[in-house]
């Protein structure tokens, strides 16, 4: 197989000989080529081992199948083992779980008889319709008694807003015919001023003929005492402009004068007994409202009934519930989920987001949810509600008072699946070795 320069032959390889002939003869070869020695003992040792071990290749390679089984059988064990460790570790399985959904109950606001419309659980309801009536005999007495006291009362303000009109009607033509008056008598000073200046000139002209003695002296103080007439005049002229501008700004002050109402009141005492009966109104009203409220219960959203937990006629009391309804999502569909009491034991693995198996007891199939809240439950404090403030159904009544529990709320992957309410259901919710291990060493 290979040569040196000169020619020397520095290898060899051997064809149709078995695999221990070959391998002893390049043995031989090998050893003689490198300038050692070799005994015939060494050949035949080798040799011999050559031939077993060809021996033994050729034994497994005939029972190579039985090598196959026993791993087979092995692996299937080590499978085997690890879903039971699986099972017993990484599984936790709920002790009690229902298809649940957010319920409003419409409770009795006070003790009568119940009238019931024609309503049966699975219809639907809008909102603001009228579900059921709480009458007794005493808040129907009542109800009627405050709507004759509104009526009285309606009348009384219908006849004090008349007066109302009427007085500052009143008061408008009183200030029209002030203004008047006002007007006439500054023109009837202004003439006044004017003819006192006339009598001023004529008294001049007197005083001059006094002294000239053309005139007498009777005649000049004659006309001193009109001048002094006409003073008087424009005074009393000057407090009647004053009495009047007076009354003007009462009036425009919103404080007319008696003068100006005659035999009514005064449009502030009107209003002010008018703004007393709108009071009064108000609450008369509003206690009308609350007896109707108190009475009528009407329907809270657009929902389904769930159940009806009285019947017509029956005499309920005050917190009784009559309805339990669940509103209706925004495709036709409520808002269902799953709620399981898991055992307190591995809660800590539990945690929200996390992917879970359920089966519903009407599906054979198993089917993916997702983990949306996390509390913990006894059945001594069993009210559960989500986060808009609505109680949760589902949950079995009859659970041990004093059991505690791990309350999941399970979210439906596949939202088409037909769930009936308070269906029972098996959760199984399977944790990861890397949580576990996580959770072993508080990592």
């Amino acid at each position: 197989m290979r040569a040196s320069e000169n020619g020397y032959a520095l290898g060899c390889q051997f064809y149709s000989l078995n695999s221990g002939h070959r391998k002893t003869l390049q043995s031989i070869v090998d050893t003689y080529l490198t300038g050692e020695t070799i005994s015939l003992e060494s050949v035949t040792s080798y040799g011999v081992k050559a031939q077993l071990h060809e021996e033994e290749v050729k034994r497994m390679q005939q029972n190579w199948w039985r090598f196959a089984v026993v791993a087979l059988v092995s692996l299937s064990l080590i499978v085997v083992a690890g879903l039971m460790v699986q099972a017993r570790i990484l599984s936790i399985t709920s002790e009690h779980a229902a298809v649940s959904q957010p319920v409003l109950t419409q409770r009795s606001y006070n003790n009568g008889i119940l009238r019931l419309g024609d309503y049966k659980p699975g219809q639907k309801v809008a909102k603001g319709e009228l579900l059921f009536t709480v009458f007794t005999e005493e808040g129907t007495d009542l109800m009627a008694k405050n709507q004759f006291e509104l009526s009285n009362i309606n009348s009384e303000i219908n006849y004090y807003q008349t007066l109302l009109r009427q007085s500052k009607e009143a008061v408008a033509r009183y200030n029209t015919r002030l203004f008047n008056e006002l007007k006439i008598l500054t023109e009837r000073k202004k003439l006044t001023e004017e003819e006192l200046q006339t009598h001023e000139r004529i008294l001049s002209l007197y005083n001059t003929g006094v002294k000239k003695g053309s005139v007498d002296v009777v005649s000049r103080e004659l006309e001193q005492v009109e001048i002094l007439n006409i003073k008087r005049d424009l005074l009393q002229m000057d407090a009647q402009s004053e009495f009047i501008e007076n009354q003007l700004d009462q009036i425009l002050l919103g404080v007319p004068p008696r003068e100006a109402q005659g035999d009514m009141k005064s449009p502030f005492e009107v209003q002010s007994k008018l703004s007393i009966l709108i009071a009064k109104k108000d609450k008369v009203l509003e206690e009308i409202e609350r007896q109707k409220s108190r009475g009528l219960a009407y329907a809270p959203c657009n929902c389904y009934i769930v159940a009806i937990n009285a019947s017509d006629g029956q005499v309920v009391h005050t917190g009784t519930s009559i309805f339990e309804l669940s509103p209706v999502a925004k495709a036709d569909r409520t808002a269902r989920s799953i709620l399981a009491l898991m055992p307190l034991e591995g809660a800590e693995l539990l945690k929200i987001g996390m992917p879970v198996e359920y089966r519903l007891a009407s599906h054979d199939a198993k089917l993916q949810g997702t983990i949306e809240q996390i509390q913990f439950y006894s059945a001594a404090n069993s009210e559960i509600f989500n986060d808009e403030g609505e109680s949760l159904s589902g949950l079995p009544k009859t659970l041990p008072r004093l059991q505690q529990y791990t309350l999941v709320k399970i979210t439906p992957n596949d939202e088409n699946i037909d769930m009936v309410v308070n269906e029972p259901a098996t959760v199984i919710a399977t944790v990861g070795w890397k949580d576990v291990f996580k959770n072993w060493f508080n990592l």
